[in-house]
């Protein structure tokens, strides 16, 4: 049950983020400096604790540990790229594509959704 609440809690966590950011730019506004470091400081605690998801025992078999390590540093360097170019986005054009937070939402949603099946499934 912990281990469900912490995946709920970073999907409420970057839904916030997201609605801020759409309210924030509906009326075509340059979004405050403040705001940006805010969302910008927001983002980065999110990669930090979304790339911490899923954090087991390692196995014996040499062949799954290299096919975990490589999906994870997939993972995470998706992750890291949709959250550069989304502050990038923040502080060059004081706007944001949806589709990179579209992006930063499916790629983690895609995980929790795979570890909670994977977890529960015995």
């Amino acid at each position: 049950m912990k281990l469900i609440l912490y995946y709920l809690s970073l999907l409420i966590f970057v839904a916030v983020i997201t609605g801020f950011l759409i309210s924030e730019n509906s009326g075509g506004n340059i979004m405050a400096m403040q705001s940006m470091i805010g969302v910008s400081g927001a983002l980065v605690l999110y990669t930090v604790a979304i790339s911490l998801i899923g954090q087991g025992t390692s196995t014996d078999e040499r062949d799954l540990l290299h096919k975990y390590i490589s999906n994870r540093a997939g993972l995470i360097a998706g992750t890291i790229v949709f959250v550069i170019g989304i502050i990038y986005q923040l502080f060059v054009s004081h706007q944001i594509d949806y589709w990179l937070l579209i992006g930063l939402i499916s790629v983690n949603l895609t995980k929790i959704i795979s570890l909670i099946f994977l977890n529960y499934r015995r």
